[in-house]
């Protein structure tokens, strides 16, 4: 079967379709789908460096989380070995006065470790900005 309107030709036989443009400037309509590829590539690039970001900022949220458990782990276990050694009233007294040393360590530390969780989620916050912005100046004259 073959069909023919204007600069174009459909040949089909066998279950095959072939299509033809006798026409050169149109032949530039079938390197569409190099346009699609360059497009997808386009959209693969954003979304690698989402991931990228990402892992990153889950990376330095382990590390974060990590390292904070372990000050708080050391703060709580010295306070057990504290409390483990009291033996008289004297001994009561300089724990309970120590207690007030610890808590304001604790608080020091409470107001670091949120100025550092902070600074991660805004160091991610920047970057899917920045992301989205590039995405958007990208795309959009391209769609238009």
């Amino acid at each position: 079967m073959s069909r023919t309107e204007g600069p174009w030709m459909l040949r089909c036989s066998n279950g095959c379709c072939i299509l033809h443009c006798s026409n050169f400037k149109e032949r530039a309509v079938i390197a569409t789908p190099f346009k699609l590829l360059e497009a997808s590539r386009m959209l693969a690039e954003p979304l690698v460096r989402l991931n990228r970001a990402a892992a990153a900022n889950a990376e330095n949220m382990v590390a974060f989380q990590m390292s904070a458990l372990n000050s708080y782990l050391t703060i709580s276990l010295n306070q057990l070995k504290a409390a483990a050694e009291i033996t008289d009233i004297a001994s009561l007294q300089d724990f309970c006065q120590r207690q007030t040393e610890i808590a304001k360590t604790v608080q020091q530390k409470l107001l670091s470790d949120a100025r550092a969780i902070s600074g991660i989620d805004g160091w991610f916050t920047a970057e899917m900005d920045d992301l989205a912005l590039t995405v958007l100046d990208e795309l959009l004259p391209k769609a238009v």
